[in-house]
Protein backbone atom coordinates (compact mmCIF):
# COMPACT_ATOMS: atom_id res chain seq x y z
CA UNK A 1 0.00 0.00 0.00
CA UNK A 2 1.34 3.26 -1.04
CA UNK A 3 1.31 5.93 1.39
CA UNK A 4 -1.07 9.02 0.80
CA UNK A 5 0.94 12.97 0.88
CA UNK A 6 -0.23 13.50 4.04
CA UNK A 7 1.08 9.98 5.86
CA UNK A 8 4.07 10.84 4.20
CA UNK A 9 4.35 14.82 5.69
CA UNK A 10 3.71 12.95 9.12
CA UNK A 11 5.51 10.43 9.15
CA UNK A 12 8.18 13.36 8.45
CA UNK A 13 7.51 15.56 11.12
CA UNK A 14 7.15 12.46 13.50
CA UNK A 15 10.52 12.20 12.26
CA UNK A 16 11.38 15.64 13.15
CA UNK A 17 10.00 15.44 16.49
CA UNK A 18 12.40 12.46 17.32
CA UNK A 19 15.64 14.04 16.13
CA UNK A 20 14.84 17.40 18.06
CA UNK A 21 14.07 14.87 21.04
CA UNK A 22 17.61 13.62 20.77
CA UNK A 23 19.47 16.66 19.99
CA UNK A 24 17.73 17.81 23.41
CA UNK A 25 18.99 14.65 24.98
CA UNK A 26 22.58 15.04 23.42
CA UNK A 27 22.90 18.84 25.12
CA UNK A 28 21.28 17.20 28.38
CA UNK A 29 24.57 15.19 28.49
CA UNK A 30 26.90 17.40 27.60
CA UNK A 31 25.37 20.15 29.98
CA UNK A 32 24.39 17.83 32.50
CA UNK A 33 23.38 20.93 35.23
CA UNK A 34 19.68 21.43 36.96
CA UNK A 35 19.44 24.57 35.25
CA UNK A 36 20.23 23.28 31.83
CA UNK A 37 17.86 20.57 31.79
CA UNK A 38 15.33 22.86 32.79
CA UNK A 39 16.21 25.66 30.18
CA UNK A 40 16.47 22.00 27.25
CA UNK A 41 12.75 21.40 28.70
CA UNK A 42 11.17 25.06 28.08
CA UNK A 43 12.40 24.34 24.79
CA UNK A 44 10.97 21.10 24.60
CA UNK A 45 7.53 21.88 25.70
CA UNK A 46 7.11 24.77 23.25
CA UNK A 47 8.44 22.75 20.17
CA UNK A 48 6.85 19.33 20.74
CA UNK A 49 2.96 20.77 20.99
CA UNK A 50 3.31 22.51 18.28
CA UNK A 51 4.85 20.07 15.82
CA UNK A 52 2.59 17.68 17.54
CA UNK A 53 -0.75 19.56 16.78
CA UNK A 54 0.76 20.25 12.67
CA UNK A 55 0.65 16.60 12.56
CA UNK A 56 -2.62 16.03 13.57
CA UNK A 57 -3.53 18.84 11.45
CA UNK A 58 -1.63 17.09 8.56
CA UNK A 59 -3.82 14.03 9.15
CA UNK A 60 -7.10 15.25 9.56
CA UNK A 61 -6.52 17.58 6.47
CA UNK A 62 -5.64 13.87 4.87
CA UNK A 63 -9.43 12.62 6.31
CA UNK A 64 -11.17 15.74 4.79
CA UNK A 65 -12.19 13.72 1.67
CA UNK A 66 -12.68 9.97 3.26
CA UNK A 67 -14.60 10.86 6.71
CA UNK A 68 -17.83 11.78 7.53
CA UNK A 69 -17.63 15.56 9.08
CA UNK A 70 -18.87 14.21 12.39
CA UNK A 71 -16.05 11.78 12.60
CA UNK A 72 -13.97 14.63 11.75
CA UNK A 73 -14.92 16.58 14.51
CA UNK A 74 -14.99 13.89 17.05
CA UNK A 75 -10.96 13.47 15.71
CA UNK A 76 -10.29 17.25 16.20
CA UNK A 77 -12.02 17.67 19.90
CA UNK A 78 -9.80 15.09 20.73
CA UNK A 79 -6.82 16.60 19.90
CA UNK A 80 -7.95 19.57 21.65
CA UNK A 81 -8.42 17.64 24.25
CA UNK A 82 -5.37 16.21 24.34
CA UNK A 83 -3.66 19.66 23.79
CA UNK A 84 -5.89 21.71 26.78
CA UNK A 85 -4.95 18.06 28.93
CA UNK A 86 -1.38 18.53 28.55
CA UNK A 87 -0.88 21.95 29.37
CA UNK A 88 1.02 22.99 32.80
Amino acid sequence: MEPTAAAKIMVYLRFLLAIISLVAVYFMLKYPTVEAGLRINAVLSITNPAILLLINLVGISGLAGHASIIKLGFIILGAVFIMFGTIK
